[in-house]
């Protein structure tokens, strides 16, 4: 909890006096963040919502996204910005990575980033991105310390994914399926769990973004109270290789954490193969009784799944 009392916050909330919210951060030293090594959950958090935000530093969330987009009703949105530039400020540490959801950037966006760019989050995520013109302009408006992360939440975007990272401060996409579907004039009836449309747009954005270098995070499943529904769609995502789930819970966060680790079986797995094709340097492969044949791709995948272990710590 960041604020022992927020009795005094909500009257300046009441009067929107966001003069004094904003001299109250002024006040304030930069918070002490830790990137997290490994990201399995992002939990959105309205920015406006004064109880949400004083759990901020109290989250399991690997990346907390804190929203002034949708949610957000226009008269709030200055608000929501000096507010979550003060309790970004005032958090003593927060141990998730801190990404700040702006609006498109001929929304409001612009004025956002340059407010932003005195708070210093980890990341700003830019919505309704379409090409990669619009990345390049983001990244001239975002100060060079801070990354940045696209939502793909349009036809065109969808169109240009793969032109999209072009600077390593690019470092992750969203899938806002919901406005893809609505940009494509496909029913939302299609995000189920079996239906095969819905598994080629997640296909294809997973490994696009892999290719690209970029991680990517699979959609916000917006039942938060069907917590089942919500790890069958995780153990699904597992499956297909992703590791990284939006979330608007932390009952989802909690599940996102368990669900997309190594499981100590596919770690076991993966350190046998390793021994043994180090122990054999001038073989090319080799079959083992228990592993079956092991070749140097198998090997590199091995090390892989090692190499995620450890950030995971």
């Amino acid at each position: 909890m960041i604020f022992e009392n927020l009795d005094f916050l909500n009257r300046l909330v009441e009067k929107n006096d966001l003069d004094a919210i904003e001299a109250l951060r002024k006040d304030r030293p930069q918070s002490v963040r830790y990137d997290a090594p490994f990201v399995r959950s992002a939990l959105m958090l309205s920015a406006h919502r004064l109880r949400h935000l004083n759990k901020l530093d109290d989250l399991e969330a690997d990346i907390v996204v804190l929203n002034l987009e949708d949610g957000v009703a226009p008269a709030l949105k200055p608000l929501a910005l000096r507010l979550t530039g003060l309790f970004l400020a005032e958090a003593k540490s927060i141990r998730s990575k801190t990404v700040v959801r702006i609006n498109p950037l001929n929304g409001g966006g612009r004025e956002e980033i340059a407010y932003l760019n005195t708070v210093l989050p980890d990341a700003i995520r830019v919505p309704k991105i379409e090409t990669a013109d619009d990345v390049e302009e983001a990244l001239g408006l975002i100060d060079e310390r801070i990354k940045v992360h696209l939502s793909i939440e349009t036809k065109e975007g969808w169109a240009n994914l793969s032109q999209l990272r072009v600077d390593k401060r690019v470092e992750a996409y969203y899938l806002g399926v919901l406005d893809l579907l609505a940009s494509m004039r496909l029913p939302q009836r299609i995000v189920h769990l079996h239906n095969p449309t819905m598994h080629a747009i997640m296909t294809r954005f997973l490994l696009e973004s892999s290719v690209a270098g970029v991680l990517p995070v699979s959609f916000v499943f917006q039942e938060y109270q069907d917590t089942e529904a919500f790890e069958n769609w995780c153990l699904l995502e597992n499956k297909m290789g992703y590791h990284a789930k939006g979330c608007v819970s932390p009952a989802q966060v909690e599940i996102a954490n368990r669900v997309f680790i190594p499981s100590e079986e596919e770690i076991a797995w993966a350190r046998r193969v390793v021994e043994l094709f180090e122990s054999n340097p001038n073989s090319s492969g080799f079959t083992d009784d228990e592993l079956g044949f092991v070749d140097e791709p198998i090997y590199k995948n091995a090390k892989n799944l090692l190499e995620l272990a450890a950030r995971m710590g």
